[in-house]
């Protein structure tokens, strides 16, 4: 049995505390301290350990079996669930470690941003009116602009999901845009590393091409577009994360 958490009275924090146990026994699962299959320690341990009493350590189990890292198992206590099975809730508890961002958390959030927005890109030229796509268009000229600030491009490019979602008209793929949204807000103010008025030469064409060909509905050369654009992003939001 891993040794668990040490905790004083003044750590945990009555006006956070159920939040704080869940988080603290959270962790100790994400990080394999506590291995999938194996039973949690007793709900007496647990309370002596974090210093609270057991009906905040049963509340807290609620939440996490909720999360589906846990399986509560009458008259045996808790067992821990394999995290890959958990509820997508616990994505930001992946990305970001005691308040620092994770680095490969972030960068598995932008692979999988990529890749859901290829397909939502064209899902959206499929279902989008023509005022939808020239809104687009517009969006993407004004991100393209180089009188914008960098923190404003920066921005721009991490809500392509939430404006390729909406056009979708699939409440699924909003839900999951702005949980990615949110996700990556959560990391704190995007940066970029290097010299980002080059990099922004770099995808203003791309930025301009992808405007036109979506006002066009073209969707062969909005998907070229797109999926380079994409990359470039993801490659400059990965590589600000190293900064």
């Amino acid at each position: 049995m891993p040794a668990m958490m040490n905790a004083t009275p003044t750590e945990i924090k009555s006006p956070l505390l159920l939040d704080e146990v869940v988080a603290r026994i959270r962790q100790k699962i994400l990080d394999g301290s506590f291995a999938p299959g194996e039973r949690l320690p007793a709900e007496r341990e647990l309370a002596s350990s974090l210093r609270v009493n057991r009906s905040s350590i049963r509340e807290a189990l609620k939440k996490l079996e909720q999360l589906r890292l846990v399986e509560i198992q009458p008259g045996s206590g808790a067992r821990v669930r394999d995290a890959e099975h958990a509820s997508f809730e616990i994505v930001s508890s992946l990305i970001s470690d005691g308040g620092e961002s994770d680095a490969a958390g972030v960068r598995e959030l932008l692979e999988l941003r990529e890749i859901v927005l290829a397909g939502t890109l064209q899902l959206a030229l499929l279902r989008a009116s023509d005022a939808e796509l020239e809104t687009c268009a517009a969006d993407l000229r004004r991100a393209a602009s180089l009188e914008r600030s960098d923190a404003e491009f920066l921005e721009s490019l991490r809500e392509l999901q939430v404006v390729f979602a909406r056009m979708t008209h699939n409440r699924v793929l909003r839900i999951l845009a702005n949980s990615l949204s949110r996700f990556l807000a959560e990391q704190g103010p995007l940066r970029a590393p290097g010299d980002l008025v080059a990099e922004r030469k770099k995808l203003r064409p791309l930025l301009q091409r992808l405007g036109v060909s979506i006002s066009a509905r073209d969707s062969e050369t909005a998907d070229r577009a797109g999926r380079e654009l994409l990359r470039r992003s993801t490659k400059l939001f990965a590589d600000g994360i190293r900064t």
